[in-house]
């Protein structure tokens, strides 16, 4: 009996301990391990598996964890672990940094954001899993920093919420790969709309009324746009276009339909037809370049550069040229739209296969909100000789010599020294030779080089005299010959009629008044050997050598970015189609000219992030939103071809009639794409790209002889350093002369001023 008693007894033990349960029986979100401990199911925690684990996500700010095991004193460094196995993490984790480490378990040393529950900004609920996140972050994870909510509305119901790396492939197919490229939120905004939460609405802008006088002229935006196909025999075009147009928010404006046979008439109604009053009725001027020859010379609104292709396929069916005299700012380049049904061409081509494509570029007439270039010199009048290997400005007399050398003053944006010497000069029988013509003036001026040229703004001197009209025919010379007739003239008229009528009453040549021109830019040096001031560009091919010209300097500079790169728009490594396509383009390609760094990681960038001041020769360098100038400076290493050599007088020829001053959208280093020539594995022909704000209003081409040597006619890039004293914003929001209420958009205007932008003077207005 004894034995059945004692036999029991071990059986209830046993039951018992077979009985014996974790806590909570692990809340059913885990398993019962051994020692009657939980063992949790992915994404629980706590000693009975009851508390949830929250997401996730990359920290927005590491933070150290803390003593976690306890031990006192100081915290053990990322190369120490602890606390593994647990649930949260069951790897273990470390007390002060994060370990950031690669896939071989290699600590990463200046890595940050580590994975972080809530992303180090949010406390997780337990209980439901779900992180709370502190105010102005969102996300399962908390992952996302908000945009702001105002008005009841995300961005105010005026923009909408995108990440940093969608903000920036929008904008110009940017790239941002970094930590947060899809944390980081913004606004972008609605056309008309601004502010961090898109609340605030723009008012009309418009020019100073106080800027624009006699001599001081506003600038405004001037394309030229070509259609064309890259096969010229049998191929005929039918159907019709559309033009894009974008104000000065951005906003973009679709004309109707324009036939492919239209005429400026056609083409300025079309424009004017827009919406709302975004192109004042009657201020669209317009050249129509299907009325003269289309051969590459140098109209001064037409090819611009004479540096055509050569390929005789190339067909331009139609050209027209035209102004927007009151839509001011520097406004977003036209655009061309072909497809008016949808995925439907409305344009068509008579190929099998189509070449059709378009150019679209200004002509050194780009509007402005800052006059970067102001100084007018006073009591200063010169006039244009063209050359073979320069044009030559020329002031009246001796007075006006020492007067235009004190308002250059300096060039390389060191006001303390006046010593710039000459451009250095190369001769290939005398090899180089040194011309340095130390400046003796006492008027502090540079003369300026091929490193650190003056950067100067001409306006015809045509403004008191506006004799419109006349029986007698004029050719081209006497309209813009003041010993004839004393006004400004332009091919850019208001309508066909007046154009027609021009052609008829000047014997042919196709001219319109054109009050308050508004200027071109030119870089300019002084001659020690010529004692003159010559100019790299070619603005004496539109003018007569009578005609004057006002002159206005800067105390801004510019500096050649390195004088070992060559800076180019096309290459005869390209294929003729890409030839084609690049002409006229908004991308600019540079590559090394010298072998002295060709091993050193320089290929012939421009950037400041590979090639700062001071590292493979170069003096400058370049981000986005700077200004740059290209022009072609004779320049072989630093030095120049001495004058009536032919190099040098090809290269004048190359360079455009106007320049024009872009701005830096896009620098990078791209996929060669294009490239199929030279096969040296250190040449990178087309890899550093130059993206800039319009096209190209001439063509420099780099040419690969089967050496692998370089000739052709490129340019070198110039970078404007533009004065704070001496840049003035002539084009705002109301004008200079209104407070913008920006609660409904509309200016409050000053006393004296009227009008939506208080562009208007008027002594009743109050």
């Amino acid at each position: 009996m004894f034995k059945s008693f004692f036999a029991a007894v071990i059986l209830a033990c046993s039951f018992g301990l077979i009985a014996a349960e974790c806590p909570n029986a692990c809340s059913a979100h885990g398993k019962c391990g051994a020692y009657d401990m939980c063992i949790c199911y992915r994404n629980w925690m706590a000693n009975d598996c009851s508390e949830r684990i929250c997401q996730f996500g990359l920290a927005h700010v590491d933070t150290p964890m803390g003593d976690l095991d306890a031990s006192g004193g100081a915290l053990s460094g990322p190369g120490t672990t602890v606390v593994t196995n647990d649930a949260v993490y069951p790897f273990g984790t470390t007390e002060q940094f994060p370990a950031m480490v690669d896939s071989d378990g290699t600590i990463v040393p200046n890595s940050a954001h580590y994975y972080r529950e809530c992303s180090n900004k949010g406390i997780c609920d337990r209980t439901s899993g779900d992180c709370t996140c502190f105010p102005g972050y969102e996300g399962s994870a908390c992952q996302r920093a908000s945009c702001p909510v105002s008005n009841g509305a995300t961005c105010s119901g005026h923009g909408t919420c995108e990440t940093i790396k969608t903000i920036a492939q929008w904008d110009n197919n940017n790239v941002y790969e970094l930590w947060d490229e899809h944390s980081t939120m913004g606004c972008v905004c609605d056309a008309g709309y601004s502010g961090p939460d898109c609340s605030l609405k723009n008012c009309k802008s418009g020019p100073d009324p106080l800027y624009y006088d006699d001599v001081a002229n506003v600038r405004y935006s001037n394309y030229t746009y070509q259609i064309y196909t890259k096969t010229s025999t049998g191929v005929s075009l039918t159907g019709n276009y559309s033009l894009i147009f974008y104000d000065t928010y951005g906003e973009d404006w679709e004309t109707g339909p324009i036939d492919i046979n239209a005429m400026c008439t056609d083409v300025t109604n079309a424009l004017e037809a827009l919406p709302n009053n975004v192109i004042p009725s009657g201020s669209v001027r317009c050249w129509n370049g299907n009325l003269e020859s289309f051969s590459p010379v140098d109209y001064e609104y037409g090819y611009n550069g004479g540096n055509a292709p050569t390929n005789a396929g190339f067909k331009i069916f139609t050209r027209f040229t035209i102004a927007f005299s009151q839509n001011f700012g520097r406004l977003k380049q036209i655009d061309i739209n072909t497809h008016l049904d949808g995925s439907r061409p409305t344009l068509f081509s008579s190929e099998t296969s189509s070449t059709l494509g378009w150019h679209i570029y200004p002509n050194g007439y780009i509007g402005e909100y800052d006059d970067m270039v102001p100084d007018l010199c006073e009591g200063v009048l010169v006039t244009l000789t063209p050359g073979t290997s320069w044009d030559v400005l020329t002031p009246q007399n001796a007075q006006q010599v020492k007067a235009l050398k004190k308002c250059l003053g300096d060039a390389d944006g060191n006001l303390n020294t006046f010593y710039n010497s000459e451009i250095n000069y190369y001769s290939s029988a005398a090899g180089v030779t040194y011309s340095y013509g130390i400046n003796t003036d006492v008027y502090q001026w540079d003369y300026g080089n091929i490193f650190n040229p003056h950067l100067i703004k001409l306006i015809e001197a045509t403004q008191d005299d506006n004799v419109i009209g006349t029986s007698t025919p004029l050719n081209s010379q006497q309209l813009r010959d003041p010993s004839v007739y004393n006004y400004p003239v332009t091919k850019l008229c208001t309508s066909e009629n007046t154009y027609l009528q021009r052609m008829s009453q000047n014997n042919g040549v196709n001219w319109c008044s054109n009050e308050n021109p508004p200027g071109f830019y030119a870089v300019l040096y002084f001659s020690h050997q010529t004692m003159t001031f010559n100019i790299w560009t070619r603005p004496s091919n539109d003018y007569s050598t009578t005609q004057t010209f006002y002159v206005f300097t800067t105390q801004g500079h510019l500096q050649i970015v390195n004088p070992n790169v060559a800076s180019f728009t096309n290459t005869d490594l390209m294929s003729y189609q890409d030839d084609i396509s690049h002409t006229h383009g908004r991308m600019w390609f540079s590559v090394n000219t010298t072998s002295v760094y060709a091993y050193q990681n320089f290929k012939g960038q421009l950037d400041c992030e590979t090639a700062p001041v001071g590292s493979y020769g170069s003096l400058d360098c370049l981000n986005k939103n700077d200004y740059v100038i290209f022009f072609n400076n004779y320049n072989t290493s630093g030095y120049e071809y001495p004058a009536g050599s032919a190099m040098r007088t090809s290269a004048h020829q190359s360079n455009p009639v106007y320049l024009n001053i872009y701005q830096v959208d896009k620098i990078s280093r791209e996929y060669k794409g294009w490239y199929t020539g030279y096969e040296n594995p250190n040449n990178e022909v087309g890899r550093h790209q130059l993206l800039v704000d319009y096209g190209s209003n001439t063509r420099y081409h780099y040419a690969v002889n089967s050496a692998g040597s370089f000739f052709g006619q490129t340019a070198s890039a110039y970078k404007f350093h533009p004065a704070a004293a001496s840049t003035y914003t002539y084009v705002s929001e109301c004008s200079n002369h209104g407070i913008c209420d920006q609660s409904n958009g509309l200016c409050q205007c000053f006393s004296g001023y009227t009008s939506d932008n208080c562009a208007v003077q008027n002594a009743l207005a109050k």
